[in-house]
């Protein structure tokens, strides 16, 4: 995540400058000291991702053995969303994720959901299925929920999901009658495209404000009832609650969480059993 920079003048000439510098450096070095002592704090943990979290230079070392965090914005397959990035990285990271932001086309709905497919498919294949999880907001839900319904991620959490694409009326009144036509999909498409058209075979938990007026509660207890792995979390607030409950995020992060520690757990213990048996047997046959 990029963060502004500020810069600032102070009287008192070169000298001054310099001295503030030099102090301004050994605090850095004693904050970076401190946060490496003391790893298991989120701070040590943030800092340790660096500012692009994720794979890369700036990544936490031994951070292929954590679980990996597919993240996607909502905003009505329209537009991005600001807010989402600096709501959800700190609870991301604190829950003990490697998160990782997904950009995806914007105004091209099929080509959204091939984008997200595309980008679990390959943490798939570099960390192991029981690694990768998925949260998504909003339009950013409906993408997660298909990737759990796909077992593309381990498990997903999604945050007020347009699960029927094929009867949601909202954005029509909001952005006009050629709203679906110019994301490129027709009624087929909307039905094919919705979650609760689809099979659910990880566990998805969704989250949905009982006030929310973009997406009517009533559709999401109706997707929540029709599959047994999905959990439905009814909260107060509308379809941004989670910007005045933030502690609803944080929740969420640790459902995932414990999800993740017992799938990895499992294969851990599954390991170390093949493992004696193969040396149980190299030793049979010596």
């Amino acid at each position: 995540m990029r963060r502004a920079s500020a810069t600032s003048t102070c009287s008192g000439g070169a000298g001054s400058a310099r001295r503030a510098g030099a102090g301004a450096a050994t605090l850095l070095a004693a904050a970076l000291l401190l946060a490496l002592l003391a790893p298991g704090t989120a701070l040590a943990r943030e800092a340790a991702y660096g500012e692009n979290g994720g794979e890369g230079a700036g990544g936490l070392v031994g951070s292929t053995e954590r679980p990996q965090l597919l993240l996607i914005h909502g905003g009505s397959f329209l537009y991005d969303d600001p807010t989402f990035e600096p709501l959800t990285r700190g609870p991301a990271v604190a829950a003990g994720f490697v998160p990782h932001y997904v950009s995806y086309p914007l105004d091209n709905l099929p080509a959204a959901v091939e984008r997200v497919r595309a980008e679990a498919r390959r943490l798939r294949e570099k960390f192991g299925l029981d690694r990768v999880y998925a949260y998504g907001s909003s339009a950013g839900g409906t993408l997660a929920a298909l990737l759990s319904g796909q077992e593309l991620v381990s498990a997903g959490v999604a945050k007020a999901p347009v699960s029927d694409l094929a009867t949601w009326e909202w954005p029509t009144g909001r952005y006009g009658p050629e709203y679906w036509s110019a994301l490129g999909v027709g009624e087929a498409a909307r039905l094919r495209l919705s979650p609760t058209a689809r099979p659910e075979r990880a566990p998805l938990l969704v989250i949905q404000g009982r006030a929310d007026n973009v997406v009517p509660p009533s559709m999401n207890e109706t997707f929540a009832a029709r599959f047994s792995r999905v959990k439905l979390w009814m909260v107060a607030g509308g379809h941004t609650t989670d910007r005045v409950r933030p502690f609803l995020i944080t929740r969420a992060m640790h459902w995932l969480a414990q999800i993740a520690t017992r799938k990895m757990g499992a294969k851990r213990e599954a390991e170390a059993e093949a493992k004696e048996k193969a040396e149980a047997r190299a030793e049979g046959e010596g």
